[in-house]
């Protein structure tokens, strides 16, 4: 089963969260823009077109500046 991770670069301890829908990773990079990636610049209508972009298969994944996310296969 497909999943997305979501990465958060912290330092020696990244943090990744697991997600099993688009909506579920379009919504913790909306907590984490206003969160602990509060000082990034986010546009959110470009995360949704990735997230429908990697969901689709025509791309695999992004980084940006402090965090990344990829498709995955296997158990959330």
């Amino acid at each position: 089963m497909k999943h997305y991770e979501i990465t958060v670069n912290n330092g020696d301890y990244p943090l990744t969260y697991r997600c099993s829908t688009i909506a579920e990773a379009y919504g913790c990079l909306e907590t984490l823009r206003t969160g602990l990636l509060h000082n990034r610049t986010f546009n959110m209508e470009g995360i949704m077109e990735l997230l429908v972009e990697i969901r689709h298969g025509k791309v695999l994944g992004h980084s940006d500046y402090g965090w990344s996310i990829r498709v995955c296969e296997g158990e959330v």
